[in-house]
């Protein structure tokens, strides 16, 4: 009978040390960051393309998620409605190309220095960028979030189209 009792002494003991774990706060270093001021999922409102030709209202949706640390970027530029496939899902050739160049698609992390992000695409649309970055100037007024883009770099360091755009977003998240 002794051993049963340290047994079931030992099982109680280690029951108690596992729920105390389980329960206990997480290290400060695991502990979640506070959200910053672009956390959140925000819907595009306005595309200017930055060379000079008119902001427009985009008939096409946009919508940017950003969430600890990391980022999600679909738009199609401009107010041009976009292409589809005569067949759905089976572009021919002239409807690819139409509707690759009709939207914008990257995602990966990002970091804000003052009123700069930097974002790292771990994809795009364009392999190229991929290892790349971009960076933009933004604002935040309320539920409005206005990203200007102030550099684009592929993965070799060639700078990319777009320098000068600006995107306007509503908070809807």
């Amino acid at each position: 009978m002794p051993f049963r009792r340290r047994s079931v002494s030992a099982v109680v003991t280690l029951l108690g040390l596992v729920i105390t774990v389980a329960c206990s706060q997480p290290p400060a270093s695991e502990a979640t960051a506070p959200a910053g001021p672009l956390e959140g999922v925000w819907s595009m409102t306005v595309s200017a393309p930055g060379d000079g030709s008119a902001a427009s209202d985009p008939s096409q949706p946009g919508l940017y998620i950003f969430a600890q640390g990391y980022y999600s970027g679909v738009y199609a530029p401009g107010a041009a409605e976009r292409v589809p496939s005569e067949v759905p899902f089976q572009p021919n050739p002239d409807e690819m190309v139409a509707q690759y160049q009709s939207i914008i698609v990257n995602t990966g992390t990002y970091d804000v220095s003052g009123s700069t992000v930097t974002f790292r695409p771990i994809i795009a649309k364009s392999p190229g960028f991929v290892g790349g970055q971009s960076t933009a100037e933004f604002t935040v007024d309320g539920n409005t979030l206005t990203l200007r883009t102030q550099t684009v770099t592929t993965s070799d360091g060639v700078s990319g189209p777009a320098p000068g755009a600006s995107l306007t977003f509503r908070r809807v998240e």
